[in-house]
């Protein structure tokens, strides 16, 4: 457009004043501090605002368009480095200046929030299994020295209260799991050093081998077999009717990642599989056995089963 009165530019007052009244939205009232003179000027650009409203003019050619986008993007860079200032101005003790969150603000630190959690989560869960897990392999490592000690006392025996229950019965008629009772009666051990640190509030924790009627089980003579582990899983799935559909599941104790197991020769090991190392004896059921059903005993004395 031409033939208009040549334009003065804005003093720096002006367009710092400007630059406020862009930052509030054109809104005077939101402009807070101004002296006598700076209201009249901000009175003033107001004024010229509102006469473009009836001010005809052309239509803004491609050149003011880009003008425009790069006063925006000098806009947002000055507003990033002013975060940095006001921050670094707290750190210096000066009084803090006020500025906003905008919407790309709070998407960036949901990100950020987002991303963290992510990661750290499962770190955190591990850690707890890894927690768990260690803190059984402790109770075992404890329960060793009791097994060797009350073998020391009774002649290389490994403990057993039910030692007349009969041949006939089974690990759905008895509960094996007190044949670890003269272990606490001796004072041996303490009855927490029972209770798995990662078992559910199910009682036991652990599950014992099944002693034979008539055998005389020793402990750290001859072969060396598992007496020891984490709490059968196969057992509850029996006793409360649910399918067996995967007897070499592993025990829910570490929520179905492995069981810690404890050796005649006071050894502790964490095993992946339910399997005795060396071997394919199951040690939840005995062996030839497809469905574990009441009245299922192991007959061969090298054979583990493991029942609470």
């Amino acid at each position: 457009m031409s033939g208009g009165p040549e334009q003065s530019p804005l003093s720096p007052e002006d367009r710092r004043l400007l630059d406020q009244l862009v930052e509030c939205g054109f809104d005077p009232a939101a402009l807070e501090g101004l002296t006598p003179d700076e209201t009249r000027r901000v009175d003033a650009i107001v004024g010229l605002f509102e006469l473009l409203e009836d001010y005809p003019v052309e239509d803004a050619d491609e050149s003011l368009v880009y003008a425009t986008l790069a006063r925006i993007d000098r806009h947002e860079n000055e507003a990033s480095a002013q975060l940095v200032f006001d921050a670094l101005s707290a750190e210096s003790g000066d009084p803090p200046r006020r500025w906003r969150f905008r919407v790309p603000d709070f998407i960036s630190i949901a990100a950020v929030i987002l991303i963290a959690t992510s990661v750290i989560w499962p770190t955190a869960v591990h850690l707890r299994q890894r927690n768990l897990q260690t803190g059984c392999a402790n109770n075992l490592r404890l329960l060793s020295y009791a097994f060797s000690q009350y073998a020391n006392d009774n002649e290389a025996a490994m403990p057993m209260a039910l030692a007349n229950f009969g041949p006939d019965l089974s690990w759905g008629q008895v509960r094996n799991s007190l044949n670890l009772r003269p272990l606490i009666d001796g004072g041996y051990c303490e009855l927490r050093h029972l209770d798995c640190p990662g078992n559910h509030d199910l009682d036991p924790s652990y599950s014992y081998q099944w002693l034979l009627s008539g055998r005389r089980a020793v402990w750290g003579v001859g072969r060396v077999t598992i007496v020891l582990g984490d709490r059968n899983p196969i057992i509850d799935l029996a006793l409360s009717g649910r399918p067996q559909e995967h007897l070499r599941m592993s025990s829910l104790n570490h929520n179905g990642r492995g069981q810690n197991v404890l050796g005649t020769d006071g050894g502790d090991l964490w095993l992946v599989q339910p399997v005795v190392p060396g071997g394919d004896d199951n040690i939840w059921v005995p062996k030839g056995v497809l469905q574990l059903r009441v009245g299922d005993r192991p007959t061969d004395p090298a054979d583990v089963f493991l029942a609470h």
